[in-house]
């Protein structure tokens, strides 16, 4: 393989990061107009030029609307595809309380569903897997990144035990955006809630009892909502 030459990362790309942080912090809301051009130009501290780059980039990926003669506006989420990579990382990564809901009442959906699938269809093999990503989840409790990682896979884990090829898909299709949000939720609530649930989860599952495993699966979800909107709710009292 040979080996190529670092390209440069252009300067309208590092105001284009800067204005898609600013809208996944909540400092900008959907609605919100965007400074003009010339004020944009001095607060950057770079030509028009770049300005303008920037904010053609952020039309493309449909993250703010432009209008002539009346300025440039972050553009609502309702109605824009969330499968758009960059349109879903701006999303799952805002810091607004609704972003959590959204994502628990999608998980509350998908889960508990998948967990009753799971627990009939999944075979020995299957259980042994999960087993294992317990043990691992189990190890990691002192590595916030790792623990999300083996967080993510145990649900994943779940999914594919469904013999279900469009909730499979679906897993792999929103993977990244899951582990930005898992990422964000352990390092809010950290790892004993999942600790817990994930081992009792388990357990009904091996004893193959789909109705136990769907209330655990609902009861972990409510609780780990509970606990990233309080505190959400407390950063934003600060």
């Amino acid at each position: 393989m040979a080996i190529q030459a670092i390209e440069r990362k252009k300067v309208s790309d590092e105001v284009f990061e800067q204005i898609k942080a600013m809208i996944a912090s909540g400092n900008w809301k959907p609605g919100d107009k965007l400074p003009s051009e010339k004020e944009l130009t001095e607060l950057f501290g770079v030509s028009r030029v770049t300005i303008r780059e920037a904010l053609k980039k952020l039309a493309s990926y449909n993250i703010i609307e432009t209008s002539q003669g009346r300025g440039s506006f972050i553009r609502n989420m309702e109605g824009v595809s969330l499968f758009d990579n960059i349109m879903l990382s701006v999303y799952v990564n805002s810091a607004e309380e609704s972003t959590i809901r959204d994502m628990m009442e999608f998980r509350g959906i998908v889960e508990v569903e998948s967990v009753s699938l799971a627990t009939q269809r999944g075979t020995e093999e299957d259980f042994r897997h999960l087993r294992e990503n317990y043990k691992q989840m189990l190890e990691a409790r002192n590595d916030i990144q790792l623990f999300s990682k083996y967080d993510l896979e145990f649900h994943k884990y779940i999914a594919q035990m469904t013999k279900n090829v469009v909730l499979i898909k679906c897993y792999s299709v929103i993977w990244d955006f899951l582990k930005e949000y898992f990422d964000r939720v352990v390092e809010t609530i950290g790892v004993e809630k999942g600790s817990f649930y994930h081992g009792e989860i388990l357990e009904a599952m091996e004893c193959r009892d789909a109705k136990k495993a769907k209330i655990l699966m609902r009861e972990h979800l409510s609780a780990t909502s509970k606990g990233a909107l309080e505190n959400l709710k407390d950063k934003l009292r600060r």
